[in-house]
């Protein structure tokens, strides 16, 4: 039963990580209307599409073909993935705010 008990506990734990790793990735991205509710399907669907969408941006606004490997969807991933992760160091969370809160997002992301 002890057993039982801690593997519902254990499940409950990481179901509640991966709620709340999808709501923030859901915050960065555009839709409208901003609070439409979405699947986990419909976001990482999204996802992959205004990533392709960002990684056309980047090669359209360099003045040159990006060299080589670069161009390769993986780092266009990673240098998107670094870009995103600079803006989360620059959001600062108060301890009482849940950031999976629609409403506390108020960076703009919505806008794009």
């Amino acid at each position: 039963m002890t057993r039982k008990v801690f593997t519902n506990t254990r499940e409950r734990w990481r179901q509640h990580h991966v709620n709340v790793a999808f709501a923030e990735l859901r915050k960065l991205l555009p839709t409208h209307p901003p609070e439409k509710k979405l699947s986990k399907n419909e976001i990482l669907r999204l996802a992959m599409r205004y990533i392709a969408f960002l990684g056309g941006v980047l090669e359209r606004q360099r003045p040159g073909p990006i060299p080589g490997p670069a161009s390769s969807p993986t780092a266009l991933l990673s240098l998107i993935a670094g870009n995103v992760q600079n803006l989360r160091s620059d959001r600062t969370w108060a301890s009482d705010t849940d950031p999976a809160s629609p409403s506390s997002s108020s960076d703009g992301a919505d806008a794009w």
